[in-house]
Parts: structure tokens; C-alpha cells; sequence
């Protein structure tokens, strides 16, 4: 059973993204620690992934319907997985460092309401405004009038 865009369960950047966007050999050749030459060590590619959702989501949290992530999301979160793979070889690889830089960039303005995720953004979420709690009391006992002389 493959991912499916819009499952809540599920993250919008998966291992099988960066399969789809980088190829299981160049991935074969980064992730290369204890398996067989050739073949993605998954513990360390899923380690990236993981790091670069939990990146993204400490700038976009509560900006999105997390039912339909928008794809921007994952282009960018998969830049970052790409980096955090790479480590200290980032600079040898072109356009890895670059692109990492783009992502956060991008992230930090959606966060300051200076760029849009798209049209996944809830109607009833602003740029930059994360949903907040929807508080509802009882009116208060006391007030400012009500308690004067005391």
C-alpha cells in the first residue's frame, strides 16, 4: 500500500519521496554505512526525513491542513533531508547547500506571513497566524465597576 497525499497519518515528505526525487542509487551511495554497496540504508534515510518534517513543522505548524499538506512543503522539507544526509559533503554536492538555505529561507517567510504555503492554506488561518484556541467562558463575576470601594 503505497503514501497517500492528504492521509493525516502520514507526513508530507516520506522516504519514498526522496527515492522519487534523488534515485534509489545516488541514495544507495549517500546513505552507504553498513548495508550492501548499492542498496539505501532506510534507518538513515528515514533519520533525514524525520529531522527535516520536525525543521519545517517548527516554522509551519498550525499554517496548513495537515489532511492536504501543500506541496510545497515537501519540496522544501526534502531539501533539507537532502542536507542533513549529505552532512560535511553538502558543499561537494551542487546545489545541496543552496537549496537548503532556500528552504529555510522560504519557511522563516511563511512564518512572518511574507509568503503563502498556497491555496492548501485554511481560509480561516492567515499568513503567518497559526490557528490558535477558540477560548470560550462564561462572563465574568466581577469587574473593574463592580468591585469598586473594595
Amino acid at each position: 500500500m503505497g503514501r497517500q497525499r492528504g492521509d493525516p497519518l502520514m507526513p508530507y515528505l516520506a522516504a519514498q519521496d526522496m527515492i522519487d526525487r534523488y534515485g534509489e542509487e545516488f541514495l544507495a551511495e549517500v546513505t552507504a554505512r553498513d548495508t550492501a554497496p548499492g542498496v539505501i540504508d532506510m534507518a538513515a534515510l528515514q533519520v533525514a526525513v524525520d529531522d527535516a518534517v520536525s525543521v519545517a513543522e517548527s516554522y509551519v505548524a498550525g499554517l496548513y491542513n495537515a489532511a492536504n499538506p501543500p506541496r510545497a512543503l515537501t519540496m522544501h522539507a526534502a531539501a533539507i533531508a537532502w542536507h542533513r544526509l549529505l552532512g560535511a559533503r553538502a558543499a561537494a554536492f551542487d546545489g545541496a547547500k543552496e537549496g537548503y538555505e532556500a528552504a529555510l529561507s522560504f519557511l522563516r517567510e511563511v512564518r512572518r506571513g511574507e509568503a503563502s504555503l498556497g491555496d492548501e492554506t485554511p481560509e480561516d488561518t492567515g499568513q503567518g497566524n497559526p490557528q490558535l484556541p477558540q477560548i470560550s467562558a462564561p462572563e465574568g463575576t466581577f469587574s473593574r465597576d463592580s468591585l469598586k470601594g473594595f
